[in-house]
Protein backbone atom coordinates (compact mmCIF):
# COMPACT_ATOMS: atom_id res chain seq x y z
CA UNK A 1 0.00 0.00 0.00
CA UNK A 2 2.95 2.34 0.52
CA UNK A 3 3.42 2.54 -3.27
CA UNK A 4 -0.10 3.93 -3.66
CA UNK A 5 0.59 6.36 -0.82
CA UNK A 6 3.78 7.55 -2.48
CA UNK A 7 1.96 7.92 -5.80
CA UNK A 8 -0.80 10.00 -4.20
CA UNK A 9 1.78 12.12 -2.41
CA UNK A 10 3.67 12.76 -5.64
CA UNK A 11 0.46 13.59 -7.53
CA UNK A 12 -0.61 15.96 -4.75
CA UNK A 13 2.75 17.72 -4.83
CA UNK A 14 2.64 18.02 -8.62
CA UNK A 15 -0.93 19.31 -8.54
CA UNK A 16 0.02 21.87 -5.89
CA UNK A 17 2.95 23.11 -7.98
CA UNK A 18 0.76 23.39 -11.10
CA UNK A 19 -1.88 25.34 -9.17
CA UNK A 20 0.75 27.73 -7.83
CA UNK A 21 2.24 28.19 -11.30
CA UNK A 22 -1.20 28.84 -12.80
CA UNK A 23 -1.91 31.39 -10.06
CA UNK A 24 1.37 33.13 -10.87
CA UNK A 25 0.54 33.23 -14.59
CA UNK A 26 -2.89 34.75 -13.83
CA UNK A 27 -1.23 37.35 -11.60
CA UNK A 28 1.33 38.21 -14.30
CA UNK A 29 -1.45 38.49 -16.89
CA UNK A 30 -3.35 40.91 -14.66
CA UNK A 31 -0.21 43.02 -14.15
CA UNK A 32 0.54 42.98 -17.90
CA UNK A 33 -2.95 44.32 -18.62
CA UNK A 34 -1.97 47.51 -16.77
CA UNK A 35 1.24 48.11 -18.78
CA UNK A 36 0.39 50.78 -21.37
CA UNK A 37 3.08 50.34 -24.05
CA UNK A 38 3.13 46.57 -24.15
CA UNK A 39 2.99 44.81 -27.51
CA UNK A 40 -0.14 42.61 -27.29
CA UNK A 41 1.15 40.44 -30.14
CA UNK A 42 4.39 39.46 -28.44
CA UNK A 43 4.49 35.63 -28.17
CA UNK A 44 5.12 35.68 -24.40
CA UNK A 45 2.19 38.00 -23.79
CA UNK A 46 -0.07 35.87 -25.98
CA UNK A 47 0.98 32.68 -24.14
CA UNK A 48 0.46 34.23 -20.70
CA UNK A 49 -2.97 35.56 -21.61
CA UNK A 50 -4.10 32.27 -23.18
CA UNK A 51 -3.06 30.29 -20.12
CA UNK A 52 -4.71 32.78 -17.76
CA UNK A 53 -7.89 32.94 -19.84
CA UNK A 54 -8.40 29.18 -19.55
CA UNK A 55 -9.84 29.85 -16.10
CA UNK A 56 -10.73 33.54 -16.29
CA UNK A 57 -13.03 33.28 -19.34
CA UNK A 58 -15.51 30.86 -17.73
CA UNK A 59 -15.59 33.08 -14.64
CA UNK A 60 -16.29 36.11 -16.83
CA UNK A 61 -19.23 34.25 -18.41
CA UNK A 62 -20.72 33.21 -15.06
CA UNK A 63 -20.10 36.38 -13.03
CA UNK A 64 -21.11 39.53 -14.93
CA UNK A 65 -18.75 42.40 -14.08
CA UNK A 66 -19.67 45.05 -16.65
CA UNK A 67 -21.26 47.29 -14.02
CA UNK A 68 -18.12 47.27 -11.86
CA UNK A 69 -15.84 48.84 -14.44
CA UNK A 70 -13.00 46.50 -13.46
CA UNK A 71 -12.40 42.85 -14.25
CA UNK A 72 -12.25 40.86 -11.03
CA UNK A 73 -12.05 37.48 -12.74
CA UNK A 74 -8.27 37.12 -12.09
CA UNK A 75 -8.87 37.66 -8.38
CA UNK A 76 -11.72 35.13 -8.33
CA UNK A 77 -9.64 32.66 -10.35
CA UNK A 78 -6.71 32.90 -7.93
CA UNK A 79 -9.06 32.49 -4.96
CA UNK A 80 -10.60 29.41 -6.59
CA UNK A 81 -7.17 27.95 -7.32
CA UNK A 82 -5.94 28.56 -3.78
CA UNK A 83 -9.10 26.99 -2.34
CA UNK A 84 -8.46 23.97 -4.55
CA UNK A 85 -4.87 23.91 -3.39
CA UNK A 86 -5.84 24.03 0.28
CA UNK A 87 -8.71 21.55 0.03
CA UNK A 88 -7.95 19.00 -2.69
CA UNK A 89 -4.16 18.94 -2.46
CA UNK A 90 -4.20 18.82 1.35
CA UNK A 91 -6.75 15.98 1.22
CA UNK A 92 -4.56 14.05 -1.21
CA UNK A 93 -1.54 14.54 1.05
CA UNK A 94 -3.58 13.31 4.00
CA UNK A 95 -4.71 10.21 2.11
CA UNK A 96 -1.13 9.58 1.03
CA UNK A 97 0.07 9.80 4.62
CA UNK A 98 -2.55 7.29 5.77
CA UNK A 99 -1.69 4.87 2.98
CA UNK A 100 2.06 5.16 3.30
Amino acid sequence: MFVLGNLLGALATLLGMLINLWSLVIFVSAILSWVPNLDPYHPVVIAVRRIADLLCDPIRRVVPMESLGIDLSPLLAILLLQFTNQFVVASLHGMAARLG
